[in-house]
Order: structure tokens, then sequence, then C-alpha cells
């Protein structure tokens, strides 16, 4: 045991020997012998004129490339689902879970709203009746005054 204590100290020390001086650079004396630095990082130099102004403006945010990158909700995509017990889409068949579903992930104000017609109708309903109550509801659709 006392063997594989020395051997782990000794192989710290060596480590840490190999390692000292590594990454840093030291001054190193120029032909008069005085110690150099090197020049100072960009992030630690002083500002220059130009961007010590005041009434420079500011570059401006670039905008999203493209619609789908602005609007980062996943698409509503119910192509897959089977009529399950208690879905939604087993309560009332497919065209009408689908309008319902549709209506419901059109107002919904969550990212990922739970309008999937694999959830029951009145999951989908409670959903769509918290998108049609928030906000300014004075331009909701008239399926809003049904829920």
């Amino acid at each position: 045991m006392r063997k594989v204590k020395w051997a782990t100290v000794f192989t710290a020390a060596l480590l840490v020997a190999a390692c000292d001086g590594q990454g840093s650079e030291a001054a190193t004396p120029d032909a008069t012998g005085e110690p150099v630095t090197p020049p100072a990082a960009p992030s630690e130099a002083a500002p220059s004129p130009a961007t010590a102004d005041s009434d420079v403006t500011p570059t401006p945010t670039p905008k999203p490339p493209n619609a789908e990158y602005e609007n980062s909700r996943p698409p509503l995509d119910n192509s897959g689902a089977q009529p399950t017990e208690g879905s939604c889409l087993a309560e009332l068949g497919r065209e009408k879970a689908e309008a319902l579903s549709q209506q419901c992930y059109e107002m919904s104000p969550a990212t990922r709203p739970p309008c999937n017609i694999q959830n029951s109708c009145e999951r989908i309903r409670k959903e769509l009746k918290r998108g049609c109550e928030f906000g300014d509801t004075s331009d909701n659709p008239a399926y809003c005054s049904e829920v």
C-alpha cells in the first residue's frame, strides 16, 4: 500500500513539473537585456477612437433566415394518428377531430400545444378555450364563441 501511495505522489510531481510554464508566455529579454512582454490581447487593449464615440450606431440584429425559423413551433401533424380508446380521433372521426385540432393549434399560445388528435377531445377543447381567452379577444375567429 505504501508503494502505491509513493508512486501516486511521484507521478503527480512529474506531471506538475512537465506542465510547468506551458501555455503561459514568459517575458523574454531583448537585445538590451530588458524583459519584453507580449502585447495585450485585443480585449485588454484600450478602445479605439471609433468605438469610443457615443454617436456610433449599433449593428442591427439580423433577421431570421426564413419563416420556419421565426415560428419555431413544430407543425401540426396528425397523419400518423391511430384511433385509440379515449382519443378525439376515436370519438369524433378523422375529419371533425382534425378540424378541432387545427382550431386548437391556431389559437393556442403554447410552444408545443396539446392539439394532437390522439389526445382527448376534452383536452383539445380546454386548450382551444384557453387560447381563445388569451390576450386581445376582439379579433378571434367565430369558432371561439362556440367553445
